[in-house]
């Protein structure tokens, strides 16, 4: 069974003006679009456009949570979820590097995060689940330029020993 869910974009900084509901046919906003969330994310997650075809939940979270195996199907053991979060982005501006954590760095940061009482909200939190946060990009428009992967340590560790050796011999290098 197909059940239609939506969402309201979140207004980052660095969003678009409209670019979101142009996408899904609506009459563009004044404010910013930035992250369009399709999923049970506790922190926005999909409100259901026909509660009555999902046992009368109005979030996609409070369905699965109410009726997993009606909401999900088959699941994995233990607790019940939605194992992805889709993102819809509209960025206008450059977005700042992310880099994710593996399955098991994400699940030991956030048990170690936990145990030293870090509250989820803390800004020096890093980890405020235990998901790992795998990503695609589908570019929706021409133009958009994306940057993937990092140098090896090797590689880094030769352009920093390269810039100590330019650097001590700027400082002796006679003004």
């Amino acid at each position: 069974m197909f059940v239609g869910i939506t969402n309201s974009p979140r207004p980052y900084a660095w969003g678009s003006h409209g670019a979101i509901s142009a996408l899904l046919g609506l009459t563009p906003s004044a404010a910013l679009e930035a992250e369009l969330w399709l999923g049970a994310h506790a922190g926005s997650p999909s409100r259901i456009i026909n509660p009555s075809q999902a046992g009368g939940a109005d979030t996609l979270a409070d369905w699965i949570a109410a009726d997993p195996e009606s909401a999900l199907g088959v699941h994995r053991p233990g607790e019940p979820r939605l194992p992805f979060l889709l993102k819809v982005l509209a960025a206008a501006s450059p977005l700042s590097l992310q880099a994710h954590p593996t399955a098991a760095q994400a699940v030991a940061g956030f048990a170690r995060e936990e145990a030293a009482g870090i509250p989820l909200d803390a800004p020096e939190r890093n980890y405020k689940d235990s998901d790992a946060k795998p990503e695609i990009i589908y570019a929706l428009e021409d133009g958009f330029e994306a940057l993937c992967g990092f140098r090896s340590l090797g590689s880094i560790r030769e352009v920093i020993l390269r810039l100590i050796e330019l650097d001590a011999a700027i400082q002796a290098a006679p003004l």
